[in-house]
């Protein structure tokens, strides 16, 4: 039987992922023009196998999203759980872009958004959630939903430049660019 834990089925699971982006990686096309068939070819499956995995490309596309999203959090939370500083919680998050580059270079050229980073940091805002405005500095939940949005976006554009450039800069070299745009306190209370 072909449980969804077994390695069989992962191992379908990543030829179907795999089959996906490299389609839309190769081929350049847009998730909305990739056909279950194209993807059973390349994956070496039948339909049937596609659909006992997932509804369609849309859904694969969203798992992995998912998937991503995650790991980026993971990346992220496991160094503050640790008691590690900003810095290296960053950069720990960075290297984890960097490790994943080819995903997340089609994911923010691509697809034009911040989906992935926003649900990272939307898991990581819940820490966040009972800071009170007045004790980081800030005058209203408005201000500090401005300051987030703000952040968000802002070091979504810096991974898009870094992950276009091919990564040139190192993890730690990429901290710093963000410290010069976001002081350290800043950073902080961002994140916590």
């Amino acid at each position: 039987m072909n449980t969804k834990d077994n390695q069989r089925s992962r191992d379908t699971d990543e030829r179907i992922i795999r089959a996906v982006y490299e389609v839309i990686d190769r081929d350049r096309k847009k998730v909305s023009q990739i056909t279950v068939r194209e993807i059973c070819e390349k994956a070496a499956i039948n339909r049937s196998t596609f659909y006992a995995h997932y509804m369609d490309v849309f859904d694969v596309v969203e798992k992995v999203e998912r998937h991503m999203s995650q790991g980026l959090t993971e990346a992220f939370l496991n160094a503050l759980d640790q008691g590690e500083n900003i810095g290296s919680c960053f950069i720990k998050l960075f290297e984890y872009i960097r490790q994943y580059k080819d995903f997340y270079r089609y994911y923010l050229n691509e697809t034009n958004n911040t989906g992935v980073i926003s649900l990272a940091w939307d898991l990581i805002r819940e820490r966040s959630a009972e800071i009170k405005p007045e004790t980081v500095g800030m005058s209203s939940e408005r201000e500090m939903e401005f300051s987030m949005n703000f952040f968000l976006y802002g070091i979504t554009a810096m991974i898009r430049v870094w992950l276009n450039s091919g990564c040139q800069e190192t993890s730690e070299e990429l901290f710093h660019y963000l410290c010069r745009q976001f002081d350290e306190d800043r950073l902080k209370v961002i994140v916590w």
